[in-house]
């Protein structure tokens, strides 16, 4: 299968990407993001201008796509859903229609290649990590946007919560099951 985690801030994406990777016996495909901020001396994007935050979130996808390409199953720590609503909440503004567009169309012929979307619910409070933000109301609006993505886009998906350590089996069975076209 490949699955994409997506989800705001602190809502457990990485920690159900690696608990269900490794259940599943398949590749998890990294958020590829902070990799790209960290080749540019930052560990967040405070201080960025507009065009690198451009070529940084291109350059972010890009990534991820080829990731994502180079495996038959997986599960993706953030996906292009993700990195859509953070383009549309922080870039789309500043970028002429046709990057939007081009941005949009890569998100969409990405997101069609997915099993499913597994939507981790909006926490109001979230553990501290670097980058993380930790207002409330801007994670409230990035789940929102997310959530809404899935919706508008038509795809496959299923709002699930994970709680660290628990059991993935038990997990798999009641949320994936209908998803995997090689269940009986």
């Amino acid at each position: 299968m490949r699955i994409g985690i997506v989800g705001a801030a602190g809502t457990g994406k990485t920690n159900l990407a690696k608990a269900l990777a490794a259940h599943l016996g398949v590749s998890v495909i990294p958020d590829t993001v902070l990799a790209v901020l960290r080749e540019r001396g930052r560990d967040s994007w405070r201080g960025v201008d507009a065009g690198d935050r451009r070529k940084i979130r291109e350059e972010a996808l890009r990534r991820k796509i080829s990731l994502e390409a180079s495996e038959p199953a997986f599960v993706s720590d953030k996906t292009c859903v993700d990195y859509l609503a953070y383009w549309l909440q922080n870039q789309s503004e500043t970028e002429e229609r046709h990057i939007n567009q081009a941005f949009l169309d890569q998100c969409k012929e990405n997101a069609a290649t997915f099993d499913v979307f597994v939507y981790l619910p909006y926490r109001e409070q979230v553990d501290y990590a670097v980058g993380r933000n930790q207002d409330p109301i801007h994670n409230l609006k990035v789940a929102a946007h997310k959530r809404g993505l899935l919706a508008v886009l038509g795809l496959p998906h299923v709002e699930a919560p994970y709680y660290f350590g628990e059991d993935m089996a038990a997990w798999v069975e009641k949320w994936l099951k209908p998803f995997d076209k090689g269940a009986k």
